[in-house]
């Protein structure tokens, strides 16, 4: 699905990037683990093509094996919800017109743009599939932010992505909200949806997630299963700081 091999990206005065490779399936469940600063952000860009590499020899970035698409050829194979998306659903628009407007790339739906039927329906279909159908007329200002982001999947699922891409999707969100949030992700994963999720939260890390990227530094710590990625050694130097591991029902949490 992706892979990244050798890959710089700066911004500003500093590498956010650091030759970075990584390769992820299609399909796979996966969580890239990192604290802030560690390039998780930059990381997302790259998929989006908000960021694009330095030219470097024997660097490579592609998404099913090419290196350059049209945007919407590519959108039924990735889904992305990033808290970029996240910080853009403040006007007066509805839960409805949110989740069409991932038909043209849009958040909310232009005087431009002219959704079919079978757009109609699809929408309708992600809406009940993330369990927001009564959401469909409300504006997005009076949503909580729990809400939004289910509404913000709705729209990354319209297109039945092989991969869903995540960023810190539990972020704001109080106990319960966490809770349903991290239910609908795991059916998600059940249904063959692949998960990449991008965290330093390790409460979001589903026990559907097998595989942990650990990244620092704006390149690949350590790789590889869960059980051998979330433990006290392992995390301590990832934060830089002690930290205790919990585990309890297939969650970890840190301390």
């Amino acid at each position: 699905m992706l892979e990244f091999e050798n890959v710089f990206v700066q911004r500003g005065d500093r590498l956010a990037l650091n030759g970075l490779s990584l390769t992820i399936r299609g399909g796979e469940h996966v969580a890239i683990l990192g604290p802030n600063g560690s390039g998780k952000s930059t990381l997302i860009k790259l998929i989006t093509r908000e960021c694009y590499p330095l030219l470097r020899e024997g660097s490579n970035v592609s998404i099913l094996g090419q290196q350059s698409w049209n945007i919407f050829n590519l959108r039924p194979h990735l889904g992305i919800v990033s808290n970029d998306l996240m910080t853009q659903c403040t006007r007066d628009i509805t839960g409805r017109e949110l989740v069409l407007s991932g038909f043209f790339g849009s958040i909310g739906i232009w005087p431009n743009q002219h959704p079919t039927a079978e757009m109609e329906q699809a929408a309708a279909a992600a809406m009940a599939r993330l369990g927001v159908p009564h959401l469909a007329n409300r504006w997005l200002d009076e949503l909580s932010s729990g809400e939004a982001r289910r509404l913000l999947i709705a729209r990354a699922l319209i297109h039945s992505p092989e991969t869903l891409v995540l960023d810190e999707p539990t972020t704001s969100l109080d106990l319960a909200a966490q809770r349903e949030m991290r239910n609908r992700l795991r059916d998600l994963a059940k249904s063959g949806v692949g998960i990449l999720l991008v965290t330093h939260h390790l409460e979001e890390i589903i026990p559907e997630i097998d595989r942990v990227v650990l990244l620092r530094g704006g390149t690949v710590l350590a790789d590889g299963r869960k059980e051998e990625m979330l433990n006290d050694v392992r995390l301590s130097a990832l934060f830089e700081t002690p930290v205790t591991v919990t585990r309890e029902g297939g969650f970890y949490r840190g301390w």
